[in-house]
């Protein structure tokens, strides 16, 4: 079969990249990329290409990267590669009913949640913000409706601890690659096609904004730190000090932690070289931070350079 793989963020190569590798071993070809426009990107805003655009370029793969995938001239270039599977994997499009009849075969999806569990585009930090312990990688057809198509294969995985969305993340996509594997080789008969989900047990994940990493020192220790997980890398997680943002760097959660502090107080704790930061029912631990405009520190040095340690209390809002 002839495919195309449609990506753009860093997590993504690694499926990408063992397509490559294992492509010609299963019978196949990859014929093309389609990847998001390059955008304009550092001091001197010159324009740069999505990291899989620019893999794909290095290896003098065919790649396209339109303004908009529903504009025809995108959909003739994509029809002339004549693919007969389309593989997406955080592509950052609305893909329409044009663009899905081309593929001879079906267009598939790599989604990294339990589907139908946390559908749209945000499943990983979805599944961090609900403190789950379990997620994993999907393999669907892509149907007009997001991220309903039936199941082709799926694999559950535990999520560490500590771990935070931009980690989970890029290990949800490296491991998808047997899955993609097995998905193939699915598709190779033309009678298959896939289990249908149950739509009873859908959930569906919100957009998140830069507002959302606003911490709200009136939650469980849990849910700020499960929120420092989710919105790391982006857009992260912060708090005030008088009328000063302070970005959350380093966090740490120790749930036997109970230290009398009201919520948002903050006091270093020499022993842990942290600040603990009460929150509604114990503390969370900072160990860095970053004020706006500056460098990231240490908790004690930012500790030892405020002026008055008497009360310090931080002031946030909802998560």
């Amino acid at each position: 079969m002839r495919l195309i793989f449609l990506g753009s963020p860093e997590p993504v190569i690694a499926p990408l990249k063992a397509l490559l590798a294992q492509a010609r071993a299963l019978g196949h070809e990859v014929v093309g990329v389609v990847s998001q426009p390059a955008r304009p990107s550092g001091r001197g805003q010159g324009p740069v290409d999505p990291p899989v655009a620019a893999y794909a370029k290095s290896l003098g793969i065919a790649t396209l990267q339109p303004e908009k995938a529903s504009s025809p001239e995108f959909l003739a270039a994509f029809a002339g590669l004549m693919p007969d599977v389309a593989i997406t994997a955080a592509y950052g499009q609305i893909l329409n009913e044009e663009f899905l009849a081309i593929p001879c075969r079906a267009t598939i999806n790599i989604h990294p949640s339990l589907l139908p569990k946390y559908r749209g585009a945000t499943p990983v930090p979805a599944a961090l913000l609900s403190g789950e312990e379990v997620t994993g990688v999907t393999i669907l057809f892509t149907v007009k409706k997001l991220d309903a198509g039936a199941i082709i294969v799926q694999e559950s995985m535990p999520i560490e601890r500590d771990e935070t969305s931009g980690v989970l993340t890029s290990r949800l996509f490296a491991a998808s690659t047997p899955l993609v594997v097995a998905a193939l080789r699915h598709l190779e008969d033309p009678a298959f096609a896939g289990t249908p989900q149950k739509e009873a047990a859908a959930t569906h994940c919100r957009k998140i904004e830069k507002q959302h990493g606003a911490v709200d020192w009136q939650r469980s220790s849990a849910e700020i730190y499960n929120a420092f997980r989710a919105y790391e890398p982006w857009p992260g997680t912060f708090t005030h000090l008088e009328g000063r943002r302070l970005s959350l760097v380093e966090m740490k959660h120790d749930e036997s932690a109970m230290s009398g502090l009201a919520p948002g107080q903050a006091h270093y704790e020499k022993r842990l070289r942290c600040l603990l930061v009460g929150t509604s029912d114990g503390t969370v631990q900072l160990f860095k931070l970053k004020a706006a405009g500056g460098k990231v520190v240490t908790a004690e040095a930012f500790w030892n350079g405020l002026k008055n340690r008497s009360h310090v209390v931080f002031q946030g809002g909802e998560l």
